[in-house]
């Protein structure tokens, strides 16, 4: 897919033919039965009983008018005739005698090929007259009289939508349009225009194709056949206006339609006009394009990607060369977005070459390092003037400095491909990207006192458009798990299972990085919601199978259950809530912006509880989903200057393997002594080690064999106190075992057996600390609380030997049930 694309002319009026019969090969049999569609006829007539396509009948005997939006099913002039008449309603329609209201049909008498011209007779006109003439006798006596013979027909009206057949030789049209055309044409009317125009005869369960091209009928057949798939329902008064503009435009395909923009016909037009396009397009068609309907690739029939934004002919080739060599390794629910935004970035650069080039850049053969320069100086002018932010400038350098070097790495700049002729300076260089932000914001996680504010407000939810309690549960497992929000809005019904020590785990796909099973250990509270939720769907959708059946189904278009929330509808609900509720407040009283409460700022929250709970970064990588440690410590803030406030604070309580004081007086340190002290030291499971060989080797090189409280490289501060606690009490099970250990030697006893001297070593040092602890004052008890938080979320521990782990806490937030 990274061969150069050759363009070629857009399809010819002559290629129509061919995408009608591309539509009859995507249009099910089941579907023209359903739509009870007669070819000969042009005439759909769905069962009033189909969810998505049948109209509600009038409930009186033999009635087949629309029922009117009210619970006697009556339809207008059924319910007119009713209170006039003074009966009963289950007498009014069970009693009253048969009438066939906007009905034809043939003939009564056998073989007759004329139409009726009354309901209650049903004969034509012809038989009629006679019918009276012969003093109305039995209908069996009537059909078998010498003078009861069978009349041909005539042929259907002559109006183009009209699928009623004449009921006289003396004029060409049906018993409805007679009458009409006769008015018409004493305002002095065109006949052929007339024909054309006018709309066919009502009736209520049929909707007539007649006078629509082949391939519009093909395209109004399939785009039934798309809307019922996805569960839209389509009235038939929808689609006769939808009918009667294409007859009257007389277009050629659905597209031509031109319909009054803001309406809710112009919605479903505008809706219809994708569905075909999906349904007809191929990813060979959509090349030729500048704008692509990502449907075709399956990656959503409703986004878009727009390449009008590059100005040259050969970006926007090489571009879409691009995109179809990374569409296959793109994973999750939002492949457009992250797509597009490659596009916007390089129309920066397109831009640049159009102000900045006589040529406007047409000509990649000219191009060199100076246009380069003009890029990178526009981005800094853009920047300086405040129309992009300092981040946006990185991101626009950054990603089309790896466009320009992706689209070499794809061979396009090969002799004889597409941009042979692309100089090799024309290029962006390390140094000409712009600075890394150092941001020392508090991120996106929110405030503690936000948090437990919605909290709070979680059950107004309630009193919020298509809230309740489906999206309270989700948005509580949100801030309990900390997952993405379509990992959530996707999750399935049976997603929750127990491990081997009964703990409950949550199991969801982790979509962006193509990981299905993904295993999440959460608190029996958070598991609770879950298992209320799964019984609250079973009992909406009882006779759905269990394993189609998803956790959070849509509200709407989901008659089975198994259509989980789409990507943007907790977004959407959540922010009328957010919206509706009163203002935020932080504890100094100030507002907290309701912009920044989005459900993707629970993960950032979730990753900052952990961090401040002292969770090891390499756990919180884990609980994160993440391959890369670096990617966690985005989720999360410790900056440089917390970090060295902290070092300051602790470092006058550091201690030596004898509890001794290491630093005997309390001082700021110098920049190159922080260098010192990152460089010359790494992290044990209970302390610090200098050793020069364990530090080269980054804690797997101990010449001693992790002896850490016996080695006089090793120190320790407060901010490890738990895990010395916590050793301790490994230490003291461990000897009480061994000691009633019963299937040992003694000599591997002895040497298993923690020594004394290590246990009361570890609780001198124990004992050091909390002494000094206990002699300061509250505020100076409080710095030092801070300054171990701080430090405790960039620790981390990897020596290749048994670590010490305080236990996780229940970061769940308190919240009403």
């Amino acid at each position: 897919m990274t061969t150069a694309l050759r363009l070629v002319p857009p399809p010819a009026s002559d290629l129509l033919p061919a995408r009608a019969m591309r539509l009859w090969e995507l249009i099910r049999p089941e579907t023209l039965e359903v739509l009870n569609w007669d070819e000969t006829m042009k005439v759909l007539r769905p069962s009033p009983e189909h969810p998505f396509l049948g109209l509600r009948i009038c409930s009186r005997v033999g009635c087949l008018a629309q029922a009117r939006r009210s619970e006697l099913g009556l339809c207008s002039a059924c319910r007119g005739r009713w209170k006039r008449s003074g009966k009963s309603f289950e007498d009014f329609v069970a009693s009253d005698p048969k009438i066939l209201t906007g009905a034809s049909g043939d003939c009564g008498v056998p073989k007759c090929g004329r139409p009726w011209t009354s309901s209650r007779t049903q004969m034509c006109e012809w038989h009629r007259e006679l019918f009276k003439k012969l003093g109305e006798p039995p209908l069996q006596e009537f059909f078998t009289h010498p003078r009861v013979q069978p009349l041909p027909r005539l042929g259907h009206c002559a109006v183009d939508a009209c699928h009623r057949m004449r009921p006289s030789p003396a004029h060409p049209f049906c018993l409805a349009h007679w009458p009409r055309w006769k008015e018409a044409a004493a305002r002095g009317a065109d006949f052929e225009t007339w024909c054309r125009l006018e709309p066919g005869s009502s009736e209520s369960t049929a909707v007539s194709l007649r006078g629509l091209p082949p391939l519009v009928v093909a395209e109004i057949l399939y785009v039934l056949q798309a809307r019922t798939d996805t569960e839209v329902r389509t009235s038939a008064m929808l689609l006769r206006s939808i009918v009667q503009h294409l007859r009257e435009q007389q277009v050629e395909q659905f597209d031509d339609i031109r319909v009054t923009p803001n309406t809710k016909l112009s919605g479903a037009v505008g809706k219809m006009r994708l569905l075909i396009e999906t349904g007809c397009t191929t990813p060979e068609l959509e090349q030729i394009k500048d704008v692509w309907n990502m449907g075709a690739f399956g990656l959503g029939q409703w986004r878009r990607l727009d390449f009008t934004q590059l100005h040259q002919e050969w970006m926007r080739r090489a571009c879409k060369a691009w995109v179809l060599d990374e569409i296959p390794r793109r994973y999750g629910k939002n492949i457009p977005n992250s797509l597009s935004e490659m596009i916007l970035c390089i129309a920066h650069l397109s831009r640049t070459l159009v102000r900045t080039r006589d040529d406007d850049g047409v000509d990649p053969a000219a191009l060199g390092r100076r246009d380069i320069e003009a890029f990178t100086q526009h981005m800094a002018h853009l920047h300086h003037t405040e129309e992009i932010s300092a981040f946006r400038r990185q991101t626009v350098c950054r990603f089309t400095g790896r466009f320009l070097r992706e689209i070499r790495d794809m061979g396009l700049t090969r002799p004889g491909e597409m941009l042979a002729d692309l100089p090799d300076d024309f290029a962006l260089r390390r140094h000409d990207m712009p600075p890394p932000i150092t941001d020392e914001a508090p991120g996106r996680a929110l405030p503690k006192e936000v948090l437990a504010q919605l909290c709070e407000r979680l059950p107004d939810l309630d009193q919020i458009r298509d809230g309740g309690d489906d999206i309270r549960n989700a948005i509580e497992i949100l801030i309990d798990t900390g997952r993405r929000p379509d990992e959530v809005g996707c999750l399935p019904w049976d997603c929750l299972e127990t491990d081997e020590h009964g703990k409950s785990v949550l199991v969801y796909t982790d979509f962006k990085n193509n990981r299905a099973g993904c295993r999440l250990p959460i608190p029996d509270s958070t598991a609770a919601i879950i298992v209320r939720q799964k019984k609250v769907v079973r009992a909406r959708f009882p006779d759905t199978d269990l394993t189609r059946l998803v956790l959070f189904p849509r509200p709407r278009q989901n008659a089975d259950g198994t259509q989980p929330f789409r990507m943007n509808h907790i977004g959407n609900v959540q922010r009328r809530w957010i919206n509706a509720m009163e203002p935020l407040l932080l504890d100094d009283g100030t507002e907290f912006p309701k912009l920044e409460v989005a459900p993707y700022s629970y993960r950032h929250s979730y990753a900052q509880r952990h961090a401040d709970a002292g969770t090891l970064p390499d756990v919180l990588r884990e609980l994160m989903g993440h391959r890369s440690l670096q990617t966690t410590q985005t989720y999360y803030r410790v900056t440089e200057k917390r970090t060295r406030a902290a070092v300051d604070k602790l470092i006058s309580h550091q201690f030596d393997r004898h509890g001794n004081r290491v630093w005997t007086e309390a001082r700021r340190l110098l920049d190159h002594e922080h260098a010192r002290l990152r460089i010359g030291q790494v992290s044990v499971p209970y302390g610090i080690c200098v050793e020069p060989s364990n530090v080269k080797a980054g804690g797997h090189g101990c010449p001693f064999r992790f002896r850490c409280v016996g080695c006089d490289h090793f120190r320790t501060d407060p901010s490890y106190l738990p895990e010395l606690r916590t050793y301790l009490d490994s230490l003291l099970r461990d000897r009480e075992r061994l000691a009633a250990a019963t299937d040992l030697d003694e000599w591997a006893r002895i040497e298993a057996t923690p020594s004394e001297e290590e246990i009361k070593r570890i609780r001198t040092l124990i004992r050091r600390v909390e002494t000094d602890l206990d002699g300061l004052t509250d505020d100076e008890r409080t710095q030092i609380k801070e300054a171990t938080r701080t430090l405790r979320k960039t620790r981390t521990v990897s020596l290749g030997m048994p670590g010490v782990r305080p236990p996780a806490p229940d970061l769940r937030l308190e919240r009403d049930a």
